[in-house]
């Protein structure tokens, strides 16, 4: 439909339809209900984004990215919060975390300056050790930073799935320092939007691929084409301004208007569903080391 091109497009009509709920004023010109109108149309349009792993919102490419090698290192003196190693490290380790292998216990180093062999740690060391063998590595990666849902990862070199979990259950799994360089299974949660912690982490670095669905941008709202294109396809956007009709109904406790925009953006939602549907092959998909009896 022309009429929901752009941004600007859903809020004309959005406010035509519910501007008698929003504040007081009685014209779109007024700021308060622009306000209000851009904040709902927005939480609308990520909200259908961030629905179902549809295919005009997955990040194209998917995104690389690659983690980052231990260094087996020897500590000659451990001192409170600041550790001495056998030899200089360049580029700087500041952010990575440092270990004793005899204690197993990840300390975070908050500094070290590059080409130099001493490392200061957030903490003071509480292990027993005070040298000996230990690495220093990274199991927290920056993946990316526009990261909105279903993400899915796999390691390139063996095509193997990183099962992602919640930070909770990786908690419970594996040891904070769990490592590995076989091909095991690997898991993985986001402790942020952007950032993934991998356990066990990889002792050389490897390249992983992410595929989700991305983050548009906010609408502008000023008709531009491009930066007040809604992602949705054209002929579902509608949905951005029933399911914006449904919240501001429901949070103005206009249960009734609410019960009739949501039987609208559910028709819709079903035809967006059903396009999916069509692009896969029925078939009973057994994921590796799973069985299927009956």
């Amino acid at each position: 439909m022309a009429e929901f091109d752009t941004g600007q497009d859903l809020l004309r009509h959005f406010l035509r339809r519910v501007g008698q709920i929003l504040p007081t004023a009685t014209d779109e010109s007024t700021a308060d209900r622009l306000i209000d109108g851009k904040l709902y149309l927005n939480e609308a349009h990520w909200w259908l984004c961030a629905r179902r792993p549809y295919r005009w919102a997955r990040k194209s490419p998917p995104q690389q990215f690659v983690s980052i090698a231990q260094d087996e290192v020897t500590a000659s003196v451990i001192a409170g919060a600041t550790v001495t190693l056998s030899a200089t490290l360049t580029p700087s380790r500041a952010g990575r975390k440092f270990m004793v292998d005899s204690d197993g216990l990840p300390h975070r180093i908050s500094a070290h300056t590059a080409g130099t062999d001493t490392l200061t740690l957030v903490t003071a060391y509480t292990g027993d050790a005070t040298s000996g063998a230990g690495r220093i590595f990274q199991d927290e990666i920056t993946v990316a930073t526009d990261i909105l849902a279903w993400p899915s990862i796999i390691e390139v070199r063996n095509r193997s799935e990183l099962l992602l979990v919640s930070e909770a259950e990786l908690r419970q799994i594996t040891a904070a320092n769990s490592r590995s360089v076989d091909r095991r299974v690997r898991y993985g949660a986001f402790i942020t939007d952007s950032v993934l912690r991998i356990a066990p982490w990889t002792t050389a670095a490897r390249l992983f691929e992410c595929a989700y669905n991305y983050r548009a941008d906010a609408l502008t709202f000023d008709g531009v084409a491009g930066t007040d294109t809604p992602i949705v396809p054209r002929t579902f956007r509608q949905a951005i301004a029933w399911r914006a009709e449904v919240k501001v109904a429901n949070d103005r406790r206009d249960f009734d208007r609410a019960k009739v925009a949501q039987g609208e953006l559910d028709e819709i939602l079903a035809s967006m569903d059903a396009v999916e549907i069509g692009f896969q092959k029925s078939r009973r998909f057994v994921p590796p080391g799973h069985r299927v009896s009956g």
